[in-house]
């Protein structure tokens, strides 16, 4: 078959649009209220002629109004929220990130308002890749939304699925030199992991956060949530994730940067996130202050190390999770 003439196409266009608006008018023969669902498949019909004609700019402002249409026909938004999603990508192409993200957020809204947590936080995802060169703000504040919204869910479908959206608001938030928002996305993470029963999830995500602290200058912090981790998350103690946190704490209080060089260069960090990686190996001892009090001799354990020390068994070693009286601890116990 002949292929269709664009302006023919674009004329379809225009006569549903005009029967759409019609659609919306009262008078006696609607009954003195609008059609909503005449309006929408016009707008629709619409929609579909001005993409076959190229017209994107009426195709966009098509499948605003056959949203607009679903959302007056009050059946549920799924589909008002798919036509803002299809405008929105549309205005991606027409590089009008801007108007893309507000129509992806909208669907977002809507999507919530009917109770589809992941589609929500997805088009949220959406909205913030198309102003993430631009608007960099705009685009961590969308993606912290997602994940609000994600850990406010039990689903574990939705929990799996939301694991990417924390990888990309941390790894944002990271380009944007945001290490103290980064580092709390990342505990965040482990939280969702551990929920998720993914134990290599959490130990990598708690060295995650730890690194990430230290490139944000808050030793104090990293220090902190290494112990809380050591004490709280099940199972941490015992991991190679673990071991490196507490060799870089110690290469910080010590101040030796050649123990710090050995563990950025470590293999481990081949295995986390790649923007947490180039923030790991960006690492120097003048990234993170570390108080007087917290200085130690060469070879001593952090402070960390030293609050949650490792548990007694029927040998003498300490059951894991108790404070053991630092009289009671030998040398080979704060190794």
């Amino acid at each position: 078959p002949r292929p269709i003439p664009a302006m023919s196409k674009k004329m379809e266009g225009l006569a549903a649009m005009a029967a759409g608006a019609k659609c919306e008018k009262t008078g006696m023969f609607s009954r003195w209220k609008p059609d909503w669902e005449g309006a929408a498949a016009e707008y629709e019909r619409a929609a579909t002629a001005f993409r076959i004609a190229k017209d994107m700019p009426n195709a966009v402002d098509a499948f605003v109004k056959a949203s607009q249409a679903h959302v007056k026909m009050d059946v549920g938004f799924f589909q008002a929220a798919k036509h803002l999603e299809s405008a929105a990508f549309l205005l991606r192409d027409l590089k009008q990130p801007s108007d893309a993200s507000t129509l992806y957020e909208r669907a977002a809204d809507l999507h919530e308002q009917d109770g589809r947590i992941d589609a929500a936080a997805e088009a949220l995802s959406k909205a913030a890749r198309a102003v993430e060169q631009k608007d960099t703000a705009r685009a961590a504040e969308l993606l912290l939304r997602a994940c609000s919204l994600i850990d406010a869910e039990e689903e574990e479908r939705i929990l799996r699925m939301g694991v990417e959206t924390f990888k990309q608001a941390s790894a944002l938030l990271l380009r944007a030199k945001r290490h103290k928002e980064a580092s709390e996305v990342l505990r965040r993470q482990s939280a969702l992991h551990e929920r998720l029963q993914q134990p290599h999830g959490v130990s990598r995500c708690e060295l995650s956060a730890l690194v990430v602290a230290l490139a944000g200058d808050d030793f104090v912090g990293a220090e902190a949530r290494y112990a809380s981790a050591l004490t709280q998350t099940a199972g941490f103690a015992v991991t190679d994730e673990a071991a490196m946190a507490e060799r870089v704490l110690n290469a910080y209080t010590t101040q030796s940067e050649e123990d710090l060089l050995a563990c950025i260069n470590a293999h481990i960090f081949n295995h986390v996130e790649n923007q947490v990686a180039t923030v790991a190996r960006s690492l120097t001892l003048r990234s993170a202050g570390v108080p007087m009090s917290r200085l130690t001799p060469t070879g001593a354990p952090p402070a960390a190390a030293a609050s949650a020390p490792p548990p007694l068994d029927a040998a003498g070693m300490a059951e894991f999770g108790e404070i053991v009286p630092e009289g009671e601890l030998d040398d080979d116990d704060l190794t």
